[in-house]
């Protein structure tokens, strides 16, 4: 075989090779934010290039009246799952490097950030310094990584604290706000992920909300993490969040932002664009 021909067999092994299969797409029409349906194309022949695991091409598209940008046509809810063969998700959340084997300056960062997160989210994590709560307030910057790391996690209160996070993945973050004295819960569709979350002894079902249909106020946080994105109805989504939040209940999400530093330089290219897992971006 020669190099060309070969070049060409390479080719021929990435998904997006094969077209998503028809009778598995379902046409969007309107914008799944604000529901317009004036829109201008974005981006035409979108690739799964972070994972490598979602077949065809995809175009996004921009809403008009809301800036915020959509796949359409998307892969159905049922074979959707199809894109997530290859995710971050299958991985065992990873755990800290043993103290003893930090060198000094190390030792001395993770004695700070104990601290700091023993006085800020209820952690009794040893060993722990009480400067650290000095020295994150001296470096917003590290206070910044820390507080997006807890999710700007209140205290429990006392004999309560339930805590749902919804696409927990691995389950690295319940792990964390158990820690924090929560009761935690988490939910995902991806049955590996579930499978290392239940070694780790946390308590996770398989699927989306869907699950605690018909229950409401069970929580005290929920938390989303790079999931609202990912969902074929966001709206609804966030309709049964506040369903099942006790009052004054807390939901947390973060999602990719279409205006971002990182989209404007590498465009189609973009992390947070993610075809097809990735159905809407808002901006």
């Amino acid at each position: 075989m020669n190099r060309h021909s070969e070049g060409n067999a390479t080719l021929a092994t990435e998904p997006w090779a094969e077209p998503w299969p028809t009778n598995d797409l379902q046409t969007v029409g309107h914008c799944p934010v604000c529901g317009d349906v004036s829109r201008k194309l974005l981006h035409a022949d979108l690739l799964d290039i972070a994972f490598r695991a979602a077949p065809g091409k995809w175009a996004l598209w921009t809403c008009a009246k809301c800036a915020s940008t959509y796949l359409d046509p998307r892969p159905t809810p049922a074979s959707i799952h199809r894109a997530y063969t290859n995710y971050y998700t299958h991985q065992t959340a990873a755990n800290k490097n043993d103290y003893s084997a930090l060198n000094s300056f190390r030792k001395l960062r993770r004695r700070m950030v104990n601290g700091y997160t023993n006085w800020r989210f209820g952690t009794q994590v040893l060993p722990s310094s009480a400067f650290g709560v000095l020295a994150a307030y001296a470096l917003p910057s590290m206070k910044k990584v820390l507080d997006l790391q807890y999710r700007h996690l209140p205290r429990p209160s006392q004999g309560s604290g339930h805590l749902l996070d919804i696409g927990c993945g691995a389950g690295s973050f319940l792990s964390l706000a158990r820690t924090c004295g929560w009761t935690v819960v988490g939910l995902d569709p991806d049955p590996m992920a579930v499978s290392n979350a239940a070694r780790q002894g946390l308590t996770v079902h398989e699927g989306g909300i869907e699950y605690f249909d018909g229950q409401t106020g069970l929580f005290d946080v929920i938390t989303l993490n790079h999931v609202i994105e990912h969902v074929h109805e966001p709206f609804d989504v966030l309709k049964r969040c506040h369903a099942l939040l006790k009052p004054g209940g807390q939901l947390w999400l973060e999602t990719p932002n279409i205006d971002s530093f990182g989209h404007g330089i590498f465009r189609k290219n973009w992390r947070g664009l993610e075809p097809a897992r990735v159905k809407v971006v808002v901006a």
